[in-house]
């Protein structure tokens, strides 16, 4: 009996990979990875660099007073040009470290009504426990009819 080529057996072949198999895998692993992170970020809340990004969620109104002295300077300079100056105090009552946002100030003239408005950069990142710290921001060119300063936190919308 003679051997032919049909009777050799085959070489040897690896068994055939099933790559939706894989990626049904590699699916449910992502999956419990972002359940764990959404999971941890619900629990621990958004980390600290997260903060100094920007990144929105961030809108937890803070634990700290904004205080502000009954006169503010607001003066017509020689050349025409209306000066403000918003100074104030913000004050950290608990007993624990404060992340300080940025103050929205507002400008309202006799009616109530927002004429100017802007963003105060906060003086620091942190405020130590029962601490305060003075802000202040002068603005040229603001509107005749502005008579009242109010702040608030210039939190993102969310």
């Amino acid at each position: 009996m003679t051997v032919t080529e049909s009777d050799a057996p085959l070489p040897h072949r690896r068994p055939r990979r099933n790559p939706a198999k894989r990626l049904t895998m590699i699916a449910a692993a992502a999956a419990v990875l972002m359940i764990a992170a959404t999971a941890g970020l619900y629990w621990f809340g958004l980390p600290g660099w997260a903060q100094g990004l920007g990144i929105p969620g961030m809108n937890d109104e803070p634990d700290l007073v904004i205080e502000l002295p009954p006169n503010q300077d607001h003066r017509e300079l020689a050349d025409g040009t209306i000066y403000f100056a918003a100074s104030g105090v913000i004050i950290n009552p608990t007993d624990r470290e404060q992340r300080v946002p940025p103050i929205l100030a507002e400008l309202r003239d006799a009616q109530g009504t927002i004429v100017y408005s802007w963003t105060i950069k906060p003086p620091v990142r942190t405020l130590p426990p029962n601490e305060k710290v003075n802000f202040s921001e002068a603005k040229l060119d603001i509107p005749r009819r502005a008579t009242q300063l109010t702040v608030s936190w210039a939190l993102p919308k969310g």
